[in-house]
């Protein structure tokens, strides 16, 4: 039974978590001016569990026109929020009790999901005042004052959290199988934690609250998106429709100092610290970082795929009126992670034992 409540408290308190992380980055983005924060809430809580938003908006004025459209976007800022917390609670004990907790886990937050997809339904009120800028091929910014509603699907929300939740579950179990030591954990927590902290403050120093709070909700996929083009894999932006302003995002550049720092870090954090042969730690270490590295692009580049949909109805006729996708090669990302985890693996293990051996030597 005290197991039972255990895995009860781990759904609970990471539903918990998901809608405080999910409700201030909306708030720091003002998405309050635009409907109902507590709404709007429950709908990025029910999208990070692999939901979809529809929406509904009619032009102000008589026009006789209905515009439908559909969102596919996986905040994983929040998703991740709440795997850490079930992650957290369900491997406090280890493999004891670990089914049982993961088991109740399992049931408790699909139903929690459930509840929150069935709230997250209100009105949106776009300001007169906000334009298209110059992504519309005739010229101009026409203004877009537009009035409709927002909703999520119960049944996709559920189905989406039962994958989520079993994921994390499988991921513990296969903790508890290959623990890592406590000093290599300790590293990878404060370099996470390190990470997120001047993501955020960056973000918020130059691009101000509302750049915060995207980086909130999406840093998952911004530290992956900027990975993956480091290590020279594109992601493709395309349009159809009205607006045809997609921004190119080419590989290189930038982002291959960011990819070469961070992948570095990550393989002196990851170092084994067994005592034996320099060259066959370093190797073992790049298996495991390339391996870790390699799976966690593909899955989080598959994750971060974004489409947005819109048709207007008229007349009884349907035309579709803008689409966008923003997509990258997931086994692109998986190879271009294998290659590039195994190098900072075996030359993060060689940095760190060479910064070991110095140390000890200038301190004789």
């Amino acid at each position: 039974m005290r197991e039972a409540a255990r895995g009860l408290a781990a759904a609970v308190a990471a539903v918990l978590v998901m809608a405080g992380v999910a409700a201030a980055g909306l708030a720091l983005l003002g998405a309050g001016r635009v409907g109902g924060l507590g709404a709007m809430t429950a709908a990025a809580v029910a999208l990070a569990a692999g939901g979809s938003a529809d929406v509904g908006a009619a032009p102000a004025g008589a026009l006789p026109l209905a515009v439908r459209g559909s969102l596919h976007l996986l905040p994983l800022g929040v998703s991740l929020a709440g795997a850490v917390v079930v992650g957290r609670i369900l491997l406090r004990r280890r493999e004891e009790g670990l089914l049982v907790r993961g088991a109740v886990a399992a049931v408790a937050f699909p139903v929690a999901l459930g509840a929150f997809a069935s709230a997250a339904r209100g009105r949106l009120s776009v300001p007169a005042g906000v334009t298209t800028g110059t992504c519309v091929r005739t010229g101009g910014s026409p203004r877009l004052p537009v009035s409709g509603d927002f909703s999520v699907a119960a049944g996709p929300t559920v189905l989406g959290a039962v994958v989520w939740v079993l994921v994390v579950v499988g991921v513990c179990f296969i903790i508890t199988r290959f623990p890592l030591s406590k000093s290599n954990s300790r590293a990878l927590w404060w370099l996470a934690g390190g990470s997120a902290v001047a993501c955020f403050a960056v973000a918020w120093a130059f691009g101000g609250a509302a750049a915060a709070g995207a980086v909130l909700l999406v840093l998952p996929q911004l530290v992956s998106g900027v990975l993956v083009l480091g290590l020279g894999v594109p992601w493709t932006a395309g349009t159809t429709g009205l607006l045809s302003c997609a921004p190119h995002l080419s590989p290189g550049g930038p982002a291959s100092w960011v990819a070469v720092a961070v992948l570095l870090a990550c393989g002196v954090a990851v170092r084994s610290r067994r005592p034996g042969d320099p060259l066959r730690r370093a190797v073992a270490s790049a298996v495991r970082l390339g391996s870790a590295i390699g799976v966690a692009l593909a899955v989080v580049t598959l994750l971060s795929r974004v489409s947005v949909d819109f048709t207007v109805s008229a007349f009884g006729l349907s035309l579709p009126v803008f689409s966008a996708g923003l997509t990258a090669n997931p086994l692109l990302a998986l190879v271009a992670g294998l290659a590039g985890g195994a190098l900072a693996g075996f030359a993060g293990s060689l940095l760190a034992d060479g910064i070991s051996v110095s140390s000890r030597a200038w301190k004789r």
